[in-house]
């Protein structure tokens, strides 16, 4: 049963990241997490004995599963390698693609080598995978495990150093860190399964380290599942954050949406109503800044210059001296200040700050730039209702 719940969390990981590669531009990244995450539950499935008997049964050659197993878990280490060192690199997009075939040629052939050792080696009766460690890795056993063990030791031991390196506070950083914990187990029961095929070692058994390698699977698949978990509850909190503001500036701008996929994944909902508000606080804003400049033009007795205003004079702006939380509350009071006055904007237009308060700050993104708006808006809201 614990077999198939890792194989499953990894499972699903797995398809998570080929629905991405679908909807998004394939990458190197994404091709090596599919190739690891899939090897790796790969390894959990063949480990379930049942399954284990089938695939010898089909095969017809005892214990060709842990074989298997061992060119499952290369690719994991060959994937996770060149997963990490593309992230990391620094080089051209053609030399990053070079490196990465040359590791997946190196870790073909191990996987063939290993293969090759395995068929000419001596026929063992049909056990079950961790009986089978035991006899292989005994003194005297096959020696066909050092040379994969060797490979997986020295690519995870890349790929949990440089994941500690680059993790950060980030919701991918967070996640890196997460699947790097799960290396690191990774190469200790690697390193056991080594130090066990080199010579005999009592440090640790094969029933502890294998249940080890299960736990790194798990923290792997963890690790995985992390960034898509936070963004569905990131997005949710969002969403719930924008509804306020996106109502109040559909009801004044009620065209902005025609045409726009209603429906779709939730981080794509998200984004798609951001931008909702992003087009519909622009055109309020050169509402107010046309109103004011008639008023001006009027009292000078010059003629109206509304004609020259459009959105590039406020993405030429820079924002004000004032602090963001203050900046992001001056624009959410003026939406609220005209929320009551649809047939009449010159409130909304009197409370209008001024163009350069829509620029967002220098260390916004313009999704958080909208968010902290939206949150100051609800705030406004909630405050008007109690």
């Amino acid at each position: 049963m614990i077999v198939w719940v890792i194989a499953g969390l990894l499972g699903l990981a797995t398809g998570l990241r080929i629905g991405w590669a679908l909807v998004n531009k394939q990458s190197l990244v994404s091709t090596a997490m599919i190739l690891a995450l899939g090897s790796l539950g790969i390894v959990a499935a063949l480990n379930w004995q049942p399954l284990t008997l089938l695939i010898d049964t089909a095969l017809r050659w005892p214990n060709i599963a842990v074989a298997l197993s061992q060119v499952a878990l290369i690719g994991c280490a060959a994937g996770s390698c060149v997963m990490i060192t593309t992230v990391a690199s620094n080089r051209k997009p053609a030399t990053i693609r070079r490196i990465a075939i040359a590791q997946y040629v190196v870790a073909a052939a191990i996987a063939v080598v290993t293969l090759v050792a395995f068929f000419r080696a001596e026929q063992m009766p049909e056990v079950a995978p961790q009986e089978y460690l035991r006899r292989t890795l005994a003194p005297g056993g096959s020696s066909s495990w050092l040379l994969p063990m060797l490979y997986v030791l020295l690519a995870l031991t890349l790929v949990a150093w440089a994941g500690m390196r680059h993790s950060n506070r980030t919701r991918r950083g967070r996640a890196l860190f997460v699947f790097s914990i799960g290396m690191v187990l990774m190469v200790l029961a690697s390193a056991f399964f080594l130090l066990r095929a080199v010579g005999n070692t009592d440090v640790l058994g094969v029933g502890a380290a294998a249940t080890l390698l299960g736990c790194a699977m798990l923290v792997v698949a963890g690790g995985a599942l992390l960034p898509s978990v936070e963004d569905w509850f990131g997005a949710r909190r969002e969403l719930r954050t924008i509804a306020p503001l996106l109502a109040e500036l559909h009801t004044r701008h009620p065209d902005v949406g025609i045409g726009v996929r209603p429906r779709g994944p939730l981080l794509f909902r998200v984004a798609e109503q951001m931008s909702l508000i992003s087009d519909s606080l622009y055109l309020e804003a050169i509402a107010a800044e046309g109103a004011r400049r008639r008023t001006v033009d009027a009292t000078a007795g010059t003629r109206d210059s509304e004609q020259s205003l459009n959105i590039a004079d406020i993405a030429d702006l820079d924002s004000p001296p004032v602090p963001a939380d203050v900046q992001a509350k001056g624009i959410a009071q003026w939406i609220f200040a005209g929320r009551d006055t649809a047939a009449d904007h010159s409130t909304a237009h009197a409370a209008f700050p001024g163009l350069n308060w829509l620029r967002q700050p220098t260390t916004f993104s313009d999704r958080e730039w909208i968010l902290a708006i939206a949150e100051q808006f609800r705030q406004l809201e909630s405050g008007a209702r109690t």
